[in-house]
C-alpha cells in the first residue's frame, strides 16, 4: 500500500534502495534503515502470520475469519516495499505466511525467491476483476494475486486551469498558467513525476534507459518552478485553492471533491499509472494451507465489499461497482471514473539498473522547485 493519503509507499529513499538492490552497499543500507527490526517469531500449525501494511484489514473481517476457523491472524506491519524486502531478505522474514507487496516490487521479491508460487487450483481467480489480472508487472498471476488498486491521476480546478486536463500535455500547459504556476503539486516519487514526460514522447517507463529517464527529467526539471509542493496532499489545500492542480490518487481526489464540488478529475493520457497492492504468501511460509483457507475467505464478494469500504480504495472482485450504494457519494471515483480504460493504465516495476536514474532526477527536480 502506498500511503493511501498519496503514494508514500511508493516513494523510496535513495540510499536504502539502491542498497537493496545491489546498487549500493547491502549491509549498510540494512543497517541504517532496518537495524531496529523485530525478528517474527517462527509460525505453528493452526496460526497465520501476515506482514502487511498498517491498518490494512477491517477489524469485522479479521473478526469473522477468527470466528468461521478459530484462527485469529497474527498481523506486523511495515511502513514501505523496501522494509517488506529487507525483512524477507534476512532470516527475521522466515515467520510470515502471507505477505502484501505492491505491484513495483513484485518482480524484485519474486527474483529473489522470496515468493511462493501460487497454485491458482485453490483460488476463485474467476470471481475477480480480469482488468487487474495478468498484468505486466507479474505475468500470469504467478506470485500475487490483487488485493485493491489505485491510480496516478490529476484533480483540479477547472476555472483557474481554464477548461479540461484530458492529456500529460494538458498538465504540463495547465501549470504554466499564470493562475496556475505556483499552485501545483507533483509527486515526490522519480517515476511518478517522469513518467509523464517519457508518456509523452511514446516510451516505456519500464523499458527507458537511463539516458532516456534523464532526458525526459529535464522538462520536468524546467516545469518545477511552477510547482509548490512535492509533499503528501492534503485534500483541504485544493478544496480551498492553495493547490489548484495535483497529481494525486482517486481516493484523495474524491476527498477533495467532497469537500469543493467544482474540483474535477482526471487519468490524463496517452498512458498514467495502475498501482495494486498484492497478496502473496511468502516462499518459506509455515501454514501454507491455513494462508490458502485465508485468502479464499477473503476474496468473497461480501468481504472484499466490506474491505472496500474500509480502507476506501476498490478491492479486486469483478462487478464491485455495482454493490456500491448509490447514497454513496462520488462512488464512480472510487473507481477513477466511468471512463477508466485499463488498457491505457501501465503499472510501474523496479529494475535495479535505471532505479537510480529516477531517484537521481527526482533530486534535482525538487532542487530546481527551490
Amino acid at each position: 500500500m502506498t500511503d493511501k493519503a498519496d503514494f508514500t509507499a511508493s516513494r523510496l529513499n535513495r540510499r536504502s534502495v539502491l542498497g537493496l538492490l545491489g546498487a549500493a552497499p547491502a549491509a549498510a543500507a540494512l543497517a541504517g534503515t532496518f537495524g531496529n527490526s523485530t525478528p517474527a517469531k517462527a509460525a505453528t500449525t493452526g496460526q497465520l502470520n501476515i506482514y502487511s501494511w498498517p491498518d490494512y484489514f477491517s477489524a469485522d473481517t479479521l473478526a469473522a475469519y477468527a470466528k468461521k476457523t478459530g484462527v485469529t491472524p497474527v498481523i506486523t506491519t511495515y511502513d514501505s516495499n523496501e522494509t517488506l524486502f529487507a525483512k524477507l531478505n534476512s532470516p527475521a522474514g522466515a515467520g510470515f505466511d502471507i505477505v502484501i507487496p505492491s505491484s513495483s516490487w513484485i518482480a524484485q521479491l519474486a527474483g529473489k525467491g522470496l515468493l511462493a508460487e501460487l497454485d491458482h487450483s485453490r483460488l476463485n481467480l474467476a470471481s475477480l476483476d480480469q482488468d487487474l489480472l495478468d498484468r505486466d508487472y507479474d505475468p500470469g498471476n504467478k506470485y500475487s494475486i490483487p488485493k485493491d488498486w489505485g491510480l496516478l491521476g490529476v484533480v483540479y480546478d477547472p476555472e483557474a486551469v481554464g477548461g479540461e486536463i484530458k492529456t500529460w500535455e494538458d498538465f504540463f500547459k495547465a501549470g504554466e498558467l499564470p493562475n496556475v504556476s505556483g499552485k501545483v503539486r507533483l509527486s515526490d516519487s522519480g517515476w511518478e513525476t517522469i513518467g509523464p514526460a517519457l508518456w509523452l514522447e511514446g516510451k516505456n517507463w519500464n523499458t527507458a534507459t537511463s539516458d532516456e529517464i534523464k532526458a525526459a527529467a529535464e522538462r520536468v526539471k524546467a516545469f518545477a518552478k511552477h510547482v509548490k509542493s512535492f509533499s503528501s496532499l492534503d485534500p483541504n489545500t485544493v478544496a480551498n485553492g492553495s493547490i489548484v492542480l495535483a497529481e494525486t490518487n482517486q481516493g484523495t481526489a474524491r476527498a477533495a471533491i467532497g469537500l469543493n464540488p467544482k474540483l474535477k478529475w482526471a487519468v490524463p493520457g496517452p498512458f498514467s499509472e495502475l498501482w495494486v497492492d498484492n497478496y502473496a504468501i511468502a516462499k518459506n511460509a509455515a501454514n501454507v494451507d491455513q494462508a490458502y483457507d485465508f485468502l479464499s475467505f477473503v476474496l468473497q464478494p461480501d468481504i472484499q465489499l466490506l474491505e472496500t469500504k474500509y480502507i476506501g480504495f476498490p478491492a479486486a472482485v469483478a462487478g464491485l461497482r455495482e454493490k456500491v450504494g448509490v447514497d454513496t457519494p462520488n462512488a464512480d471515483l472510487i473507481f477513477g471514473g466511468k471512463d477508466l480504460d485499463f488498457k491505457k493504465l501501465t503499472s510501474f516495476v523496479v529494475n535495479p539498473d535505471t532505479i537510480d536514474a529516477y531517484l537521481q532526477a527526482q533530486n534535482e527536480i525538487q532542487a530546481a522547485a527551490g
